[in-house]
């Protein structure tokens, strides 16, 4: 590369091998700054304008189209807090505008409340890092000879004046001081109140449930963990405890009797259209619907009679139960109690929503196949990494104009004539190639974790997520100049010579700047296409010409993608760019102003998305915040090494180099005054609640009624949907357990099937209260087959 005199790194150690063996191949998608930049960023600036206008024209007319798809305030005016949408074309910006995310959490979720202030957070860290550095940085970069290309008029490369780099000392020091107080203001003055706020709202069954694991096989019934817990506390304080339990038998035969439920519904159309017809009613339909029902009878009698079996057996019981206790405050003292030496026993955590709960990772695996499942989900995790360039830089090279021209010799000639369209293919197509693939990452991410990671719910793969896309994010957008085209060689480098990749980075980013500014000017339009909702919407379309109402469409259609949508994905990626601001904010000044333009645009987008338009997700009390403030300081950390680098290259600035790499430990004695700044503390005992709530309503804490009548929340959907509601309540299933399970080891003792298990399990039964049993939910089209014998 040739960086010219004032930026030339290649005197220190063998930086030089470095730049020759893969600085140009770095270059495949991530262009040095040239003449034709100041065009491609128009291009870029005209085609996110373009796609803000076109979205926002297609969203009106969709929002008119189905409100029910895009305002759920049309739907629960009465029962919730969210206020309605002003009529116009910009009437959805104008809600969004207005809103108060203290009044909406209640709504949506601290997570995703937090989402929104992460918005403020990136504006006023990006307008107030971009503004000085616009009114005082980029007139002196200007003053210095200029290059070719406008832009870079204004960035670093171009300034050649030894005294600048003492106002970049100095601005390095009022970045990480104003990033710090930021973080410190918002968790002081935002963070720690709605955290309490959203402890002392939690609602039931979450606000009163434990997740208990490691519990010892001698302890695993309901019962006996009920009076675990009773008597530690000396009284009766467990209102219902589920075990998670091997359901692989019931689960196939779910799946038979919903598939004959359907036949059998289809054979009930089939009959009531040949009851139209001219002969009448056929006896073939007649006969194969007598045929179905008795199939269907059979299948569900066996699917009751081996739920019975799995849910009142200890046999089948997991080493894992959720508990819900009669009120908050013993639930708070529970989980912070300690209850054996042991730390593989009797682990207590909160537990997560119970539409939330991922029952497959509770299965009763070994140590080492748990173990071995973990290393082989590592072993993808790494192959999406070390992968992932050789796969861009191989598609990015074919799309390549010299490419192209090689296959068509024309195209050349062509693209000589027509320059502009030269420079707007260059402008777009490393970029959009770039974003493209990696909206497929966090789909690959979320596989990986679900197949192979013990994920207890849906929030904590979120969670996972956010993690790791972010540091992919990092390495494959903000350090690709330092990386080339393989992540292997890198890291090969980096374990031979570490400081070198840092110098690398150091020399090439300043030489890469328009890059980022057309990948930041074109983050603009990403919010206005997530605003129409593209694939909740087919979904809703769809179910509406299938004949659904729209209440019901919008049901099918809910939620969107949660691998690329979700709030993982979203957290890393908005993350992302204020690392970007963060990094290049010196280099390029005018990158932190377009990053705060577009954090302006999703606050205004997905303010209206989370509020008015999507569902509500499970939360995890602000977990995934706090993720995003330590990334936050990792970007500072990143920073800082390359301006001490660059300052340190420069003639005679060793002392300036020292001066701005101080900075980095403040940063870590900023820690060090509040090491606990981040934590998220838990609801103190006095403020919680000792009434128990019951479906909404209070209940006396002594009688027993309540509680006994209770049916436990984090029972397995499989089970709930094939067991008796009495058997379900607590009542019924108390007085069964010990002599259910004492039937059922003398008959294994005498070698009998499960069927007669059952037969001797029943005589020990109590006898059942005249109460309704619960419907199969397994298919739509199962409530025609309840009433096929009576009108047949």
């Amino acid at each position: 590369l040739d960086v010219g005199p004032s930026t030339n790194l290649c005197s220190h150690g063998d930086a030089t091998g470095l730049m020759s063996t893969f600085g140009e191949s770095a270059k495949v998608f991530v262009r040095e700054n040239t003449s034709h930049d100041t065009e491609s960023f128009g291009f870029a600036l005209l085609t996110s304008l373009a796609i803000i206008t076109g979205c926002s024209a297609a969203f009106h007319v969709l929002y008119q189209r189905f409100p029910q798809l895009y305002d759920l305030s049309s739907e629960l005016k009465e029962a919730s807090l969210r206020p309605t949408v002003p009529s116009g074309i910009f009437g959805w910006a104008k809600a969004s505008f207005n809103l108060r995310l203290d009044d909406m959490m209640d709504e949506v979720g601290m997570d995703q409340t937090m989402l929104l202030e992460f918005t403020h957070f990136g504006m006023k860290a990006m307008f107030g890092i971009g503004v000085p550095a616009m009114l005082i940085l980029a007139p002196l970069h200007s003053t210095s000879t200029h290059d070719a290309d406008l832009l870079s008029w204004i960035s670093l490369s171009n300034a050649d004046e030894e005294w600048i780099i003492w106002v970049h000392v100095f601005f390095v020091w009022y970045v990480v001081l104003f990033v710090l107080y930021l973080v410190w203001h918002v968790q002081r003055g935002r963070v720690r109140s709605r955290r309490s706020h959203w402890l002392s709202k939690q609602q039931e069954p979450m606000a009163t449930s434990l997740l208990v694991e490691g519990i010892p096989e001698k302890a695993r019934t309901e019962e006996s963990l009920a009076k675990f817990f009773n008597k530690i506390f000396d009284k009766q304080v467990v209102k219902a405890a589920s075990f998670v339990r091997d359901t692989s038998r019931l689960l196939p035969l779910l799946e038979e009797r919903d598939q004959v439920s359907e036949e059998l519904a289809e054979e009930v159309c089939l009959h009531q259209q040949s009851q139209h017809g001219v002969g009448g009613s056929d006896p073939f339909h007649l006969q194969q619907m007598e045929d179905l029902e008795k199939r269907y009878k059979r299948i569900a009698a066996e699917v009751e009679e081996v739920a019975e079996l799995i849910f009142c057996s200890q046999n089948f019981a997991y080493d894992a139960a959720f508990v819900t206790f009669c009120d908050r405050r013993h639930a708070e003292f529970a989980r912070r109690l300690k209850y054996s030496d042991d730390p593989t026993v009797y682990r207590v955590s909160m537990a997560p929503a119970p539409s939330d709960v991922n029952f497959s990772s509770f299965s009763n695996t070994t140590a080492n196949l748990v173990k071995g499942r973990a290393l082989l989900g590592r072993l993808f995790v790494a192959s999406v990494f070390f992968f992932f360039l050789p796969v861009v830089i191989g598609i990015s090279s074919m799309l390549s104009v010299d490419s192209l021209s090689q296959m068509a010799p024309g195209l050349k000639d062509w693209a000589t004539e027509h320059t502009w369209l030269m420079a707007a293919w260059e402008a777009l197509w490393g970029t959009s190639l770039l974003s493209m693939l990696m909206d497929l990452v966090p789909w690959i991410l979320r596989e990986v974790f679900r197949r192979f990671y013990r994920l207890r719910s849906g929030a904590k793969c979120q969670h996972k997520i956010q993690r790791w896309y972010f540091f992919f994010l990092v390495v494959f957008v903000l350090l690709v100049t330092a990386v080339g085209t393989s992540l292997f060689e890198a890291a090969a480098r980096f374990a031979q010579a570490p400081l070198q990749v840092w110098w690398l980075l150091a020399d090439q980013l300043p030489h890469a700047t328009n890059f980022y500014l057309r990948y930041a000017v074109l983050l603009w339009g990403t919010p206005f296409v997530d605003l129409l909702r593209c694939m909740p919407l087919f979904r809703f379309w769809r179910a509406l010409n299938l004949g659904e109402s729209g209440h019901f469409a919008k049901q099918l259609a809910e939620p969107e993608d949660q691998a690329f949508h979700g709030i993982g994905a979203r957290s890393a990626r908005w993350t992302l760019h204020v690392v970007l601001g963060l990094t290049l904010c010196s280099l390029q000044p005018f990158i932190p102003m377009i990053l705060g333009f577009g954090f302006l645009f999703r606050r205004l987008v997905f303010g209206f998305l989370i509020v008015f338009a999507e569902t509500r997700k499970p939360d995890l009390g602000g977990q995934l915040w706090r993720v995003q403030m330590q990334h936050t300081q990792l970007g500072l950390v990143i920073y800082i090494m390359v301006m001490t680098l660059i300052l340190l290259d420069r003639e005679e600035s060793m002392v300036a180099a020292i001066l701005a790499g101080s900075s980095g430990f403040f940063v870590a004695l900023f820690w060090f005054w509040y090491p606990t700044l981040l934590d998220l503390h838990s609801l103190p005992v006095q403020q919680a609640e000792q009434s128990a709530t019951i479906v909404g309503r209070c209940a006396d804490p002594d009688s027993a009624e309540d509680i006994d009548c209770f049916t436990a929340p984090y029972l397995q959907p499989e089970l709930e949907q094939s067991l008796p509601v009495a058997l379900r309540s607590q009542s019924q299933r108390s007085h069964h357990w010990a002599d259910l399970d004492r039937a059922l080891q003398e008959a294994s003792d005498q070698g009998q099937s499960a069927r007669g298990h059952l037969e001797i399990a029943s005589e020990t039964r109590p006898p059942e209260p005249t109460r309704s049993r619960r419907k199969s939910t397994g298919s739509l089209l199962t409530c025609l087959c309840s009433s096929f014998s009576g009108w047949v």
